[in-house]
Parts: C-alpha cells; sequence; structure tokens
C-alpha cells in the first residue's frame, strides 16, 4: 500500500520503486540465462562428443568382441543424444539468431559422427568437423555476450593484440 502511494506520489523514489526488479534471478533472455544455456550446450555437445568418439573406438578396435558391451550402453547414448537435443531447444528458447545457427551447425556436426565407421581416417575428419563446430559456436557466444571486445573499447583491442603477439612469438 505505501509502496502504491510513493508511485502515485510521482517523485524520484516512486521512480526508484517503479524499476525495482529482484537481484539473483534470471529473467528468460537475460544476459546470464543465455549463458546458462550456451554453457549447457557446450557441456551437452561435449558430453555427446566425448562418448561418440569412445563408442566408435572401442567398436573400431574390438570388433565383435564390444558388441555386448555397446548394446548395454545404448541407453545411455539415447539419454546424451536427448540432453544435446534439449540444450539445443534451451539455446532456442533465449539465444540469438547467430548463436542458434551455430548451436544447430553443432548438433548436426555432432550427428554426422558415423558409428561404424569401420577407419580412422574418415571418422577423425568428422570428429574435427564436431571440434570446429563446437569453436564456432563457442566464438558466436563470446560476441554475442560481449566478451570480445568492442571496436570503440580500444584500450582492451590493443591488450588483446598485445596478448596474442606475445603468444605467438613465445
Amino acid at each position: 500500500m505505501a509502496t502504491a502511494g510513493i508511485k502515485a506520489a510521482g517523485g524520484p523514489l516512486g521512480a526508484l520503486i517503479g524499476r525495482y526488479r529482484p537481484t539473483g534471478v534470471p529473467r528468460l533472455g537475460s544476459r546470464e540465462d543465455r549463458a546458462g544455456a550456451y554453457r549447457r550446450m557446450l557441456d551437452a555437445s561435449t558430453r555427446s562428443f566425448a562418448y561418440s568418439h569412445q563408442f566408435a573406438n572401442l567398436r573400431r578396435e574390438a570388433g565383435r568382441a564390444s558388441y555386448k558391451l555397446l548394446t548395454a550402453q545404448m541407453p545411455v547414448m539415447w539419454e546424451i543424444s536427448s540432453d544435446l537435443i534439449s540444450a539445443l531447444n534451451g539455446v532456442r528458447l533465449c539465444g540469438s539468431v547467430q548463436v542458434i545457427d551455430a548451436a544447430e551447425k553443432l548438433v548436426t556436426a555432432a550427428g554426422n559422427l558415423d558409428l561404424n565407421e569401420r577407419k580412422a581416417d574418415p571418422f577423425q575428419l568428422q570428429a574435427e568437423a564436431v571440434v570446429a563446430a563446437q569453436k564456432t559456436f563457442l566464438d558466436t557466444c563470446r560476441e554475442e555476450l560481449s566478451y570480445n571486445a568492442r571496436w570503440y573499447q580500444l584500450l582492451r583491442k590493443r591488450k588483446e593484440k598485445r596478448f596474442l603477439q606475445q603468444r605467438a612469438a613465445g
């Protein structure tokens, strides 16, 4: 009741109370919410890639001896795949268009891993495509969350450039 009276008075205190937002609670689409969804997507894609890589290598190296073990691990593979799709839906809910596109390409690259590939070289190319898609997704997220220096942040860009030059030289 007091809040309504202060707001009705129209003073500066009323303006402050009218803009009250609870802290510590991320709103849908807020920076914290997007960062959480992007982190979940990165975690799910890393878990999916690692498990698929292990699955394919075991199948390629052990052959028929691995069939019972791999069959028993299928429910875990389905759970990991559904977690990846769920993380993609989380990104679709709160991400920007560029991030959503990069996330969909990452899921497509992870889905293109042929776990039945008998030769290591083609599978390695597919794995490198997943790693590249994950890097693209991460860079897109960093850009969208403004973790990268903007054009008007001259001092920050100069520090980044100096750091990258030192790293390349050393």
